[in-house]
């Protein structure tokens, strides 16, 4: 009997054994399963509200988290240098001195100033930055805008013009001739911002970062996937007939500027007729034109920000004539709903709503 018992006993302890063996090789198992499928690094996100619109940003990788509030500084800092609201600022300094004397630049202001200015001369000033009387008559995107009388938009309109404006680049300044005559950029800067933005991402060494600044965006290199792979950033193209949230297509492009005009982001209602923000330096009012959005692609942010709102005043001839060009492509939605897209963004650019038709 005892021998019996002793069977039983070393049975149930090899049988223990044999258990735990198990389950340290099940644990072990799902160790080396967990090693093997590496988790995903984190997206970081930010949101701030600069240069009168929406800011989001994402950013991944090594010190990414760091990026999101260096570029909202990025941003804040050049909203104060070239905010027409602002006494301080660059054209707040040039218009307060109109008539009186000119002022004096640094290097870098100068340079973009130039740019803007040579661009106005080179669409014929149908893109014009003396166009300020006329945004502060409007004050669309302000407390109270309302449509002007017909001889306050006179007025506005005896004021604006490049003839107006003296640069001397010798000593750097520029001189408004007369008191009542304003630059603003609101048309122009943010897409300056957005390349500036790209540049810090990219001097960063991050894995994959994002900006979208209003209508103005750039992403560079790529963020992470649920299962530990990466992929590039798809850009959503926001429908001009739908919701904030509504696209009509996206875009893949990387390390490249990306900026739209359109009449749908910014504007009021007043006696059922809706007034957008872009307005005609020739007539005084918003811009009347066969397209409902313009996108410009390419490296230089400031001038696409100025093409885009000019093609977009100009119409689709202009545009037509403009969608082959080398430094820079365009992506246009017409008002009979057609997409008009450059050849180059072929591989890049998905219509993804059925509203909507490729021109042929």
């Amino acid at each position: 009997m005892v021998i019996k018992a002793l069977r039983i006993v070393l049975a149930l302890a090899a049988a223990a054994a044999a258990c735990v063996l198990f389950w340290m090789l099940v644990q072990k198992k799902q160790q080396q399963a967990a090693v093997s499928i590496p988790e995903p690094e984190i997206i970081y996100t930010g949101e701030d509200f600069i240069m009168d619109t929406y800011v989001s940003q994402k950013t991944c990788g090594e010190g990414a988290d760091q990026l999101i509030p260096q570029a909202a500084a990025l941003l804040e800092e050049l909203e104060k240098e070239w905010s027409a609201w602002s006494a301080d600022s660059v054209p707040g300094r040039i218009n307060a001195m109109a008539g009186v004397s000119p002022v004096t630049l640094e290097p870098a202001e100068y340079d973009i100033l130039r740019q803007v200015m040579d661009f106005s001369t080179e669409t014929g000033g149908v893109f014009d930055p003396t166009i300020g009387p006329l945004v502060k008559l409007w004050d669309i995107g302000g407390e109270s805008p309302s449509v002007p009388s017909a001889d306050q938009i006179s007025t506005a309109l005896s004021y604006v013009g490049m003839e107006n404006v003296t640069m001397d680049d010798e000593n750097l300044t520029v001189y408004l001739d007369r008191p009542g005559v304003a630059l603003d950029f609101g048309a122009s800067i943010k897409g300056y911002g957005v390349e500036q933005v790209l540049k810090l991402y990219q001097e960063s060494g991050v894995q994959g970062a994002l900006i979208s600044l209003g209508g103005n965006v750039a992403a560079t290199g790529q963020k992470p996937t649920e299962d530990g792979g990466t992929e590039d950033f798809v850009i959503g193209l926001r429908d001009p007939l739908g919701s904030a949230t509504d696209y009509y297509g996206t875009l893949v492009m990387n390390d490249k500027v990306i900026c739209t005009s359109g009449g749908y982001e910014r504007y009021f209602e007043q006696d059922g007729k809706r007034y957008h923000h872009i307005l005609d330096p020739a007539t005084g009012y918003p811009a009347e034109t066969d397209l409902l959005a313009v996108t410009v692609i390419g490296e230089d942010g400031l001038r696409c920000d100025c093409l885009s709102t000019w093609l977009f005043m100009s119409g689709l001839d202009t545009v037509k004539e403009h969608l082959e060009e080398q430094d820079y492509a365009v992506i246009a939605v017409d008002n009979q709903n057609r997409i008009w897209c450059s050849s180059s963004l072929k591989d890049a650019f998905a219509l993804t709503s059925d509203r909507y038709t490729l021109a042929s």
